[in-house]
Parts: structure tokens; C-alpha cells; sequence
């Protein structure tokens, strides 16, 4: 049997093509992850055809003979990350979620490089955009709010949809174009946030901010282009669009803490000498609850510590 008369090939196809997770990128990524580990299913004789009866015990196997063959840490994780979403797909929700459940390292080299969009350099953008006649120039304004001022993915920005996504409570749920499927809470909206989702109303178009005669791909690229047009660039300001996410946590990390986040220093001890001067021998407990609160409220799992720090720096 070929890989494409394969059932559990077959059904990663139909089930990620058939679901709203993702953008079209991300759901050719997840086909590719989901074969790659069922070609190797297959080599270890395992003849299992269901998503949903696939176990630890089969993941387990896989990432062994991944690392035998010497593949990256950080290859195996995108490898499981489809594996992950096409069995919840299937309502197979067994898989363990950490990473180094497989015995995978998380590891990730910090280089406590402050990465976020310069906040100047934010609001002239987001102003000279709303300066135009062109909506969708007040579009791609309306996208960098939200990521800015509710942390939001650039997938999850340009599917937003205010009616859908904030409760009566005050509470966001965050749930298209979610990395991996995993939906989650913001609990605390700022007034800049709020009135981030409030733009968003005035220039909506259906159900999100894609134009309603755009495809996503189409829509993408022009927001790329614009962005970079107006001065969001890492050769125009040092930071690409996904630095007004690391802005986002950056200034919760501060309100969570009390302090200003490594990546702010110079180095850990200058980090370390302000943090203690501001919040005395506490400093440490604030900064794991902080990092604690931000990988729930950014969309990571309890284990990724590694890509938290990308945003804020290490100790």
C-alpha cells in the first residue's frame, strides 16, 4: 500500500482541510508533520488505521527511531505538534501534551535579544494608517492593535471577530487561527486592548479582518507588505510584525512583576540587581508566575519555558 492509499494519511488530509484551524500554511505544515510520522508509524510495523486509537505508546515509538536518525529537537517538536492537532481532530485528546513526556529536550539558545517593535514606532504606524482613505490600510491597523495590545499571532489577529470572541464578562476566547488548535482565555483587557476590539467593529469585514475578496494567503501578503511599507521591518526598526507580541508580554511581564524583563538589560546581573532593588528577595517567585500567567495567556503549554524566554529573556 502506497502512502497516499494510506487510512491514517489519507485522514490527516480530510480532517485538516475540513477544519478551521490554522492558516493554509500552517494546515500544509500539519499534512506534511502528520505523514512524516505515519511513513515511520509504518516502517515500525505498526498497522494501526484510526487517528483516534493512535496512543503514546505509537508517539512514544516514533520519536525514538526520529532521534535514532538523528533529528533535531526542534524538528521532532513541529513533527508532534501535527501529530497533536490531527488527533484532536479526530477527538483523540490521550497524547501527551509536554514535549519532554517523549523525552525530547526543550531546550532553545536565549540570546536575551529584546525583539519588540519600538512602541514609537508602533503608534506612528498605527497612525499613518488610519490616516489613509484605503480601509484596508485601517485593517492591517486593526490587526497590529490586536497584536500589540492583546498579544495576539498574526493568524489569530486577522480572524478576530469581536462578537464572537469577547464574553459578556469582560473575558476574550481566543479560538481561530490558534497554533495547534489550542483555544484559550485572556482574562485581563486593558483599556488599550479594549479599544483595539472596538476598531476592530468599525472596519470588520463579515467575519474577520481578511477583505471579503481575499483569499487568507492574498490577504497575508499584503499586510506583510504593508507593514513593512509603513516601518516594521527588521531593517527598518529592528523588529518584524511578530515584535508587537514580544511588546505585549514585555509590558504584562511589568505589570505582572512589578519589573522590567531581562531583555531590557544589558545583562542577567544589571537584570538581577533591579529586580531585587524594586521587589526585594520575592523577585524570583514574581518572575515564574509571570512567565507562568504569559505562556497561558500567549497560547503555549505549561512546558515551554524556552519560548517564553525568546520573548523576555532569560535569567
Amino acid at each position: 500500500m502506497g502512502t497516499r492509499d494510506d487510512p491514517l494519511i489519507r485522514g490527516a488530509k480530510i480532517a485538516i482541510k475540513t477544519s478551521d484551524n490554522g492558516s493554509f500554511k500552517t494546515q500544509h505544515n500539519h499534512i506534511k508533520e502528520a505523514r512524516r510520522f505515519v511513513i515511520t508509524l509504518r516502517d515500525l510495523g505498526y498497522g494501526v488505521k484510526k487517528w483516534k486509537n493512535i496512543s503514546n505508546k505509537h508517539v512514544g515509538a516514533v520519536v525514538k527511531q526520529w532521534k535514532i536518525n538523528d533529528l533535531a529537537p526542534a524538528t521532532i517538536k513541529e513533527y508532534l505538534s501535527g501529530v497533536r492537532t490531527v488527533c484532536r481532530l479526530y477527538g483523540n485528546n490521550c497524547i501527551h501534551g509536554e514535549n519532554k513526556d517523549f523525552g525530547v529536550e526543550n531546550r532553545t539558545y536565549v540570546t536575551n535579544q529584546d525583539k519588540s517593535v519600538p512602541q514609537e514606532v508602533y503608534e506612528n504606524v498605527v497612525s499613518d494608517l488610519k490616516s489613509s482613505s484605503d480601509i484596508d490600510k485601517h485593517r492591517v491597523a486593526a490587526q497590529l492593535q490586536l497584536e500589540r495590545e492583546l498579544g495576539l499571532r498574526t493568524e489569530e489577529a486577522c480572524k478576530f471577530n469581536p462578537e464572537r470572541a469577547v464574553f459578556t464578562d469582560g473575558r476574550v476566547f481566543i479560538q481561530h487561527g490558534t497554533k495547534g488548535g489550542r483555544e484559550r482565555f485572556i482574562n485581563e483587557i486593558s483599556d488599550k486592548a479594549g479599544y483595539a476590539i472596538n476598531y476592530v467593529k468599525t472596519v470588520i469585514d463579515g467575519n474577520n479582518l481578511i477583505p471579503g475578496h481575499m483569499t487568507e494567503k492574498q490577504w497575508s501578503g499584503k499586510y506583510y507588505r504593508t507593514i513593512r511599507a509603513h516601518g516594521i521591518s527588521k531593517a527598518a526598526c529592528g523588529a518584524s510584525g511578530h515584535g508587537c507580541r514580544h511588546a505585549y508580554t514585555q509590558e504584562r511581564y511589568a505589570k505582572l512583576t512589578g519589573f522590567q524583563p531581562p531583555c531590557k538589560f544589558e545583562s542577567k546581573e544589571d537584570f538581577k540587581s533591579n529586580a531585587e532593588q524594586i521587589a526585594g528577595e520575592n523577585w524570583q517567585k514574581l518572575d515564574r508566575d509571570a512567565r507562568q500567567v504569559l505562556k497561558a495567556e500567549l497560547g503555549h503549554g505549561p512546558d515551554r519555558d524556552d519560548v517564553v524566554s525568546q520573548y523576555l529573556g532569560s535569567v
